[in-house]
């Protein structure tokens, strides 16, 4: 009986001792880090960037590119302050100019070169035949997004529309080219500037002590897409005139660099107004080689794109048609100012639909005939 009742309390302290044991362990524990329960989220995905950016889930560069591993921060870095950013003003932490795309997509760790090569090229593509087939669909045309293809298009030109720009709506059958390669055939000259067809190309220089001029079309238009590829020797002052009708004048795209107006090519100026429109990204432009401006003139409207990249749109009163003018500025201090123009396209388009909307901008009064 004796023995039963020592065995009996033997078993009683260690059912005690085990419960302490328990405890101790419950406490010493409580505190340690929960493992995280798995989210919608795939660790290399870009579902954060998509909250934003919609059209990223189809747009080819970023789908390809996810399809190996390679997510958004990988070319543009963290960006976590532009991720909490609501107001959408803040930046990535890393943006490409388009002089800089082809550089940053020729690293050898992803687009390797081949040769002594400087960037990636044609030469480097694994499908030559779907290379060409491309080329000789679009070569010197302008695509639905905007872009012009010349044999010198960077990456992002041929490959999806990865600047998350506004695309140019646009018929690609009907542009029309008003330009013909060999003359000066459906334009006409004004003002002390130069002008002649050279190798297929427009060739305007200012006149003696930089004296301007302008070469017009002998067609009036009143809607339309326009896409105008140039290249300059810097430093130059010129631009496009839209909707001239005598001596009332609508805008003018400016080709320039006006660091004290911190304003550069694609800003568009108004007569006897001034500049309405500031394109602040002096990156935009190659100085080095071909650039095409994109423009939409539409009943007020007048939306500008540079290389792909909206510069932005204003409204503005004005001649409702008139011609296109390719300009040159006078300036004493530009010389040996000259704009090359290798093609300029057309598209008319419709009226736009009748809006209550205010104007973005107060009415342009007309300049003087030139």
């Amino acid at each position: 009986m004796r023995s039963n009742s020592r065995t009996d309390l033997c078993l009683a302290w260690a059912v005690l001792l085990l419960a302490a044991f328990t405890w101790v362990l419950a406490v010493c524990f409580a505190d340690e880090p929960q493992a995280e329960k798995p989210t919608g989220e795939k660790p290399n995905g870009n579902n954060k960037c998509y909250v934003c950016h919609p059209s990223l889930k189809t747009e080819e560069i970023t789908t390809v590119h996810l399809d190996i591993g390679i997510t958004c921060d990988e070319c543009h870095g963290p960006s976590v302050e532009h991720m909490h950013d609501e107001m959408l003003m803040t930046k990535p932490d890393l943006l490409f100019g388009r002089a800089e795309v082809e550089k940053m997509c020729s690293n050898p760790t992803c687009h390797k070169l081949g040769g002594d090569r400087y960037v990636y090229g044609f030469e480097d593509h694994k499908d030559h035949t779907a290379v060409k087939a491309f080329y000789k669909k679009w070569l010197h045309r302008v695509r639905p997004n905007g872009r012009f293809i010349t044999m010198k298009s960077v990456c992002t030109d041929c490959h999806g529309t990865h600047n998350i720009v506004m695309e140019v709506e646009s018929d690609e059958k009907n542009w029309l080219t008003a330009f013909n390669g060999r003359d000066l055939t459906g334009w006409r000259p004004s003002g002390a500037a130069s002008w002649a067809c050279r190798r297929g190309q427009l060739i305007g220089m200012a006149g003696t002590n930089g004296k301007g001029g302008t070469l017009w079309t002998d067609a009036v238009y009143e809607d339309y897409l326009l896409a105008v590829t140039f290249r300059a020797t810097w430093p130059i002052h010129a631009g496009i005139w839209l909707r001239a009708a005598g001596s009332e004048r609508g805008p003018r795209i400016e080709i320039f660099e006006n660091h004290k107006a911190a304003a550069f090519t694609g800003s568009i100026w108004i007569p006897a107004k001034g500049l309405a429109l500031l394109n602040l990204r002096e990156d935009l432009v190659d100085r080095e080689s071909w650039n095409t401006i994109s423009v939409k003139v539409q009943g007020k409207r007048f939306q500008v794109w540079l290389n792909g990249e909206e510069v932005g749109a204003i409204r503005v009163d004005g001649p409702a048609k008139g011609k296109i003018g390719l300009h040159i500025e006078t300036h004493p201090a530009y010389k040996a100012a000259k704009l090359c123009v290798r093609e300029v396209l057309i598209q008319q388009i419709g009226k736009p639909e009748k809006s209550a909307a205010k104007p973005d901008t107060k009415p342009a009064t007309s300049g003087s005939d030139e």
